[in-house]
């Protein structure tokens, strides 16, 4: 298939038609994009209906902005491509985050579907059963890793180990496939940000027409409870859980799913109605793991962290009202004559909201010279690896350290927040933006505004040419402070 290539909602969409019949539109989940879908997967298909595929925001060659990934907005990407393309109606499959964008779509866009498919997906609301926090990880965390090591880390959680030790080679010429066009770590974490933020469970209740939900029994990633629920929910869905496959289950059972697929696109509505409404059991566990606090933390700062570990947990466990992380960097300057010891629940709660928190790992005195070349060399080391700018977050106290530091390396540091005691906004002039937390008796309200302030903080990313920058860098190394 022909990339092509359309102008909608602000960003270029690349896409590819094939196959003639009533058409088909195919959404892929995270990370991957449109050349990720199995070969023979799209071959069969086309030989019944208009197949559609896209690239979303971020993937292939479609744009990679940094905003407008929420689910809401990519399902406007779909609509624009379909008013592009001059179609009224689609039938449309949603696979894992793709099925969140499916069903984005049918809120916002009922009159625009015909048949809705919905594989390996979850709606998230309160009742959504997430991942275990090892499992997560292996899906977030790869910040250094190259596209290749990604998508090797991935597949141990995405197919069922069955399926990896019968097809290796398979598995080997799909990830290269993948890989042709990597996507960059910063789409990844939006895209990822965007599934974990979605709540689609109040809407399923409207979907009026048939709706096929299609599951691997073993799937790590998105439960296949979720799919149960998903089912349970629409008026007109049946339920398939594929037994021994994982969460790539078009990927294992290919012809299978084909069969299922093609079936009920071609069946009549009469002979559906609804189906499996097996209520899927308990509720749903944070997505992370609970992180309990055995350690005595010194004074102010670390009772802020202490009411942040709470709050995230809190937030974490409602579901909805979880508000995610981009996973910028986040690095914590301790005051002055304290340390990194107090900034551990601290850093716990950023990782769990799902940001890239780092401790400056600085010595008790901060106005020595090798504290600020240890500052140096972290924002240096978190910004290459992540590839976007810094934020430093730091008691009034370490505020100076941080300024010197930021205006080293400003193509790396693009904020700094400021817990500020006294709320006294430091005068000193800085090319960096300084916003300051007023962290009074009650720690709650800073650790609040904490979270909305780096959540109100977009993603920048390293410009290209670091030269200044880096002979900066490598002169503080040295010792060679102003």
């Amino acid at each position: 298939m022909t990339a092509r290539f359309a102008r909608v909602n602000d960003v270029k969409l690349a896409y590819r038609v094939t196959g003639e019949g009533p058409p088909l539109v195919l959404v892929m989940g995270y990370r991957l994009n449109s050349m990720a879908w199995p070969l023979t997967f799209i071959e069969q298909l086309a030989r019944h209906f208009t197949v559609i595929v896209l690239d979303n925001r971020g993937t292939g060659l479609s744009d990679k902005p940094v905003n407008g990934y929420a689910i809401a907005n990519m399902a406007r990407d779909i609509l624009g491509l379909l008013d592009h393309l001059e179609m009224a109606r689609v039938n449309m499959l949603g696979y894992s985050m793709g099925g969140a964008i499916a069903q984005e779509f049918v809120r916002q866009f009922p009159e625009r579907i015909s048949r809705l498919i919905l594989c390996a997906t979850m709606a998230g609301g309160h009742d959504a059963v997430y991942a275990k926090a090892s499992v997560v990880s292996v899906m977030r965390d790869l910040d250094g890793l190259s596209p290749e090591q990604a998508a090797r880390r991935i597949r141990n959680v995405t197919y069922s180990p069955g399926y990896l030790e019968r097809h290796r080679g398979l598995v080997e010429e799909q990830i290269r496939r993948e890989i042709a066009l990597p996507t960059p770590l910063h789409a990844a974490d939006l895209q990822f940000q965007a599934f974990a933020e979605f709540d689609g469970s109040s809407a399923l209740a409207n979907i009026r027409y048939p709706t096929l939900v299609l599951t691997g029994d073993l799937d790590e990633l998105i439960s296949p409870q979720n799919s149960r629920k998903i089912a349970s929910l629409i008026p007109r869905a049946k339920l398939i859980v594929v037994p021994g496959c994982g969460h790539r289950v078009i990927w294992e059972a290919t012809e299978q799913c084909l069969s299922f697929i093609t079936e009920f696109l071609r069946s009549n509505d009469e002979e559906f109605a609804a189906a499996d409404r097996s209520q899927a059991n308990g509720h749903a566990p944070p997505m992370f793991a609970g992180i309990e606090v055995v350690t005595r933390w010194p004074s102010m700062l670390a009772s802020v962290a202490f009411g942040a570990l709470i709050a995230g947990r809190q937030s974490i466990m409602v579901g909805n009202a979880s508000r995610f992380g981009d996973g910028k960097p986040v690095l914590l300057v301790p005051p002055y004559l304290g340390s990194d010891l107090a900034l551990l629940p601290l850093l716990a709660w950023l990782k769990a909201l799902g940001y890239r928190p780092a401790a400056a790992g600085l010595a008790l005195n901060l106005s020595d010279t090798s504290s600020e070349r240890a500052l140096s060399r972290l924002i240096q080391n978190v910004t290459t690896r992540v590839g976007r700018k810094a934020v430093l977050v730091t008691h009034s106290s370490g505020l100076p350290l941080s300024l010197r530091a930021a205006e080293r390396q400003r193509e790396r540091v693009s904020d700094i927040i400021v817990f500020d005691p006294l709320h006294q906004p430091n005068p000193t002039r800085s090319d960096v933006r300084v916003h300051h937390l007023f962290a009074g008796w009650s720690v709650l309200p800073a650790i609040l505004e904490l979270r909305q302030v780096l959540r109100n903080i977009g993603i920048e990313l390293m410009c290209d040419c670091l030269n200044a920058t880096d002979v900066a860098d490598a002169e503080l190394t040295e010792g060679a402070l102003p």
